[in-house]
């Protein structure tokens, strides 16, 4: 894992093993982000997202923090491996974290946080799902304006939360170690309105909301979304996975949704902890 130094904003790796405490960063891309290879050089400093960078380390500074990680500039994503291992680790990197910075960059500073928090592009967005869910703290998740004013926390604002994410108050409040008290079902419905950029990305930021890991076909499309059911149901005998209506209403015999958004309707089912039936199905899977 490759952590910033939150004084000298210098990068170091550290083994899984000798992870010292750190913050992270959830946010959403904007034009001018610093990539990993800007950071040594001294480009970074006239781009806008060098400022996210400069503003968790100076929050993590004052949480007493050593170390921070921001997905930006951590991860090189020229390297298809290390991609590909960040993005399966991201979900126990987010888990891990002392503390969780949500930097809503269009949450305007005053006004009533509730009302305005829905209106924000962060919970439109894949990748945000597990950055929410996976903190074990609930007063872990702060929640940063626009001008980078704390507004509260995901135990703050439960209710709100909850209403506007479909996602139950009482996993917001307990945590991420919860969350397989959720039917697969209810757990794809919270994805169904999000979005990504790559189509693949539908599939690969839901890896850790359901404990799943597999190596990334960037190129795929769709496909991995199939991938990621198949990977469910070799490690959940939980049925709800079937559970899913096509938006057009033409299902045509098949055995798996197409996106996340086939579930749109499917957050009524029980937990799956309520759901034994003490009955396994072997499912065989062909192209």
């Amino acid at each position: 894992m490759r952590l910033l130094d939150t004084t000298t904003l210098e990068l170091r790796e550290f083994y899984l093993a000798d992870t010292p405490p750190y913050v992270i960063l959830s946010h959403t891309w904007s034009d001018g982000e610093v990539i990993f290879q800007e950071m040594s050089s001294p480009i970074r400093n006239l781009k806008k997202g060098f400022d996210k960078i400069s503003r968790t380390c100076e929050i993590a500074r004052g949480d007493g923090l050593k170390y921070a990680w921001v997905d930006t500039c951590c991860i090189d994503k020229s390297s298809s491996a290390e991609l590909s291992e960040a993005i399966n680790s991201m979900y126990q990197w987010y888990s891990e974290a002392e503390f969780c910075y949500v930097y809503l960059e269009d949450l305007p500073p005053g006004g009533s946080p509730e009302v305005e928090l829905q209106k924000c592009r962060w919970f439109t967005r894949g990748w945000t799902l597990q950055e929410l869910i996976a903190p074990k703290n609930s007063m872990a998740v702060k929640f940063y304006d626009m001008t980078w004013e704390y507004r509260g926390s995901r135990l703050d604002f439960t209710n709100a939360l909850s209403s506007h994410t479909g996602i139950p108050a009482q996993l917001l409040l307990r945590g991420s170690s919860w969350l397989s008290d959720f039917s697969i079902a209810e757990r794809m419905s919270w994805a169904a309105s999000r979005k990504t950029t790559r189509t693949e990305d539908l599939a690969y930021c839901l890896l850790g909301i359901f404990d799943v890991n597999m190596p990334l076909l960037y190129g795929e499309g769709m496909k991995a979304f199939r991938r990621l059911q198949e990977e469910i149901i070799k490690r959940n005998n939980d049925l709800t996975i079937f559970a899913w209506e096509d938006p057009q209403h033409i299902r045509l015999f098949q055995l798996f949704a197409q996106t996340p958004a086939a579930f749109l309707n499917r957050n009524n089912h029980l937990p799956a902890a309520k759901k034994q039936t003490g009955i396994d199905i072997l499912v065989t899977v062909r192209d």
